[in-house]
């Protein structure tokens, strides 16, 4: 075995690992579509007024389709993309927590099914979709395909022993696949509107942007040290991490 030192810290490279949440319909999968080469894992089915043509899946209905397409990009030696967009993840998660009730024959909510006992129900669609995290990994891996995973976003209330209630946007997830998902990603951005008030008390015209800080009220940030505040473009992101 050798023991060679190495020197890292300065890359300027986009990550291979982002996730994108935030309000709806303020433009994420738009910002995605500006990836170049970017290819979708079409779950939501609202690809068709992007502006531009992308490449895609047929809208898939089933957990099985998601991984098995993710099976197929890592069989296919032929298959490229300049990055791999899951459109979107909480989708994901409703077509696992399908999967689950289906095979069990009695809904998620049933607390009186016995494999549904101590959570155990909710532990099922967690572990599937971390096969969507694992499957991501091993196509990076393979084929250096970075992924962009998107989501919706959800206010909840945080109730901490030492502090009063706050409310917070969140991942549209459950705990554990939030929490997996902000784990697994070199970078998470959650997008909202940006606007000023005036000294009368007038606003000015939201715009969309990317909050890239630590705060109170989202979960953000990365690996690098970015802007609280990015304007929500690829070209804009591009020259914030290289800067």
């Amino acid at each position: 075995m050798e023991f060679n030192e190495i020197k890292t810290g300065t890359s300027k490279e986009l990550p291979s690992k982002i996730v994108v949440y935030g309000v709806p319909k303020i433009g994420k999968s738009r910002f995605a579509a500006q990836f170049p080469d970017a290819f979708f894992i079409n779950v939501e089915d609202g690809l068709q007024y992007l502006g531009k043509e992308v490449r895609s899946t047929p809208a898939l209905h089933s957990f099985d389709e998601v991984l098995g397409w993710l099976k197929h990009i890592y069989d296919n030696d032929v298959f490229k993309a300049g990055r791999l967009v899951i459109d979107s993840l909480d989708w994901v998660e409703s077509l696992a927590k399908d999967k689950v009730e289906k095979e069990h024959g009695a809904p998620l909510s049933d607390r009186a099914h016995k494999a549904y006992a101590y959570g155990a129900g909710q532990a099922m669609v967690d572990d599937l979709v971390i096969k969507v995290f694992r499957g991501l990994d091993a196509i990076y891996k393979k084929k250096a395909i970075p992924s962009l995973l998107i989501a919706h976003s959800v206010i909840k209330t945080i109730d901490l022993p030492t502090k009063d209630p706050y409310s917070k946007y969140e991942l549209k997830m459950s705990k554990a696949t939030a929490a997996k998902a902000t784990e697994w990603a070199d970078l998470v951005l959650f997008a909202d509107y940006s606007f000023a008030v005036t000294k009368d008390g007038k606003t000015s015209e939201p715009r969309p942007v990317f909050l890239a800080g630590g705060s109170a009220a989202y979960t953000g940030g990365g690996r690098m040290l970015l802007n609280k505040e990015i304007p929500l473009s690829y070209d804009h992101l591009i020259k914030e991490i290289t800067r």
